[in-house]
């Protein structure tokens, strides 16, 4: 499995935002589960989270080697010339982006990729599946401070063979499962700009009972042309803007790269002269980066799905299921209407 962003999607970079942290309610608010990278240090993150959150028996998702975890200090495939993973942050800036969308919600962050964008797919079936489990014991329970509204996928695959779906049963029972069970699943599609399925959003049209699942692409900052790198086709049900995004990244994030001009402070001249320098790249230490891919359109709209929801929440999967649908529905329908006026 990779990372769903793919070639052309653009690079990140640090830059400065003084946006307020948002106050996330832990009992009340929404709840969406991250299956990525993990997440990392930032002060939006200081409350409203559960890092590793339970499953029915454990803790989900994959537990790091010391030293490979990608949100830690982003360096874990090229430790000698200590340059940030691919994907080192990613996870964060998802979870910063459904904090913008949303500003209550609850994040269950649940690693299950690398820094380099590979995920095991027995990882990712094994967290679906505990999230299930989650999910099955809070409806039975009536415990709406355990349940889950909203999963964010930006990962998956291709078929080698289009069209074929033999080995993937275990993965769209439990994508089923959630459904049946009143969680909504936003699945990003890739970045090759190509209009071949890539899953599991290309999935989502075939679940059709409970909560639905969706699959988003991206548009650029004018909310009115699709991306030049997004997969597109018939199986893409949205597309919300995901290029050029300010989000959250590790403020622990200070690699190896340092900035092309430094000119030290001299205290002699007249008047002093204070150190100036060029940018440092990959210096995070500020909190926010800009960053372009599909992998943003997917906690966007399952932020804006999450917001929908608000914070009186149903309890009952029925219950969760049938609101779902209608914020889902209507979620879209403002989300079309800004390619509807594209000229």
């Amino acid at each position: 499995w990779g990372d769903g962003i793919g070639g052309g999607s653009g690079g990140r970079f640090p830059v400065v935002w003084s946006a307020p942290v948002p106050k996330a309610s832990v009992e009340d608010g929404p709840v969406v589960a991250v299956l990525d990278t993990g997440l990392g240090a930032h002060p939006w993150f200081d409350t409203g989270v559960e890092r590793h959150p339970d499953g029915s028996a454990s803790s989900l998702g994959v537990t790091f080697p010391a030293g490979h975890d990608p949100e830690d200090h982003g360096v874990t495939i090229d430790p000698v010339n200590g340059h940030l993973d691919r994907l080192a942050g990613h996870g964060t800036f998802i979870a910063g982006v459904i904090r913008q969308h949303c500003p209550d919600a609850r994040i269950l962050s649940v690693p299950v990729m690398w820094g380099d964008g590979v995920a095991d797919e027995v990882d990712v079936v094994r967290a679906l599946t505990g999230l299930y489990a989650r999910q099955l014991i809070a409806t039975r329970d009536g415990d709406p401070t355990r349940a889950v509204h909203v999963v964010t996928l930006s990962l998956g695959y291709r078929h080698e063979t289009p069209g074929a779906f033999d080995d993937e049963e275990a993965l769209f029972r439990v994508l089923r499962g959630l459904a049946a069970l009143g969680v909504t699943v936003v699945a990003a599609v890739g970045n090759d700009a190509s209009d071949v399925e890539f899953f599991p959003a290309a999935y989502a049209a075939q679940v059709t009972t409970g909560a639905p699942m969706v699959s988003v692409g991206a548009l650029n900052p004018d909310r009115r042309t699709v991306s030049v790198y997004s997969n597109t086709g018939p199986w893409v049900q949205a597309y919300l803007a995901a290029t050029s995004v300010v989000s959250t990244m590790p403020t622990t994030f200070n690699a190896s790269r340092r900035g092309q001009v430094l000119q030290p402070a001299d205290a002699t001249a007249m008047p002093a002269v204070p150190t100036r320098g060029a940018v440092d790249t990959d210096d995070y230490s500020g909190g926010f980066g800009v960053w372009s891919g599909t992998s943003f359109a997917a906690p966007a709209l399952a932020g804006d799905i999450a917001r929908g929801l608000g914070t009186r929440l149903a309890k009952g999967a029925d219950e969760l299921g049938e609101r779902a649908r209608k914020v889902v529905a209507a979620v879209l329908e403002t989300a079309g209407k800004a390619l509807e006026e594209t000229p």
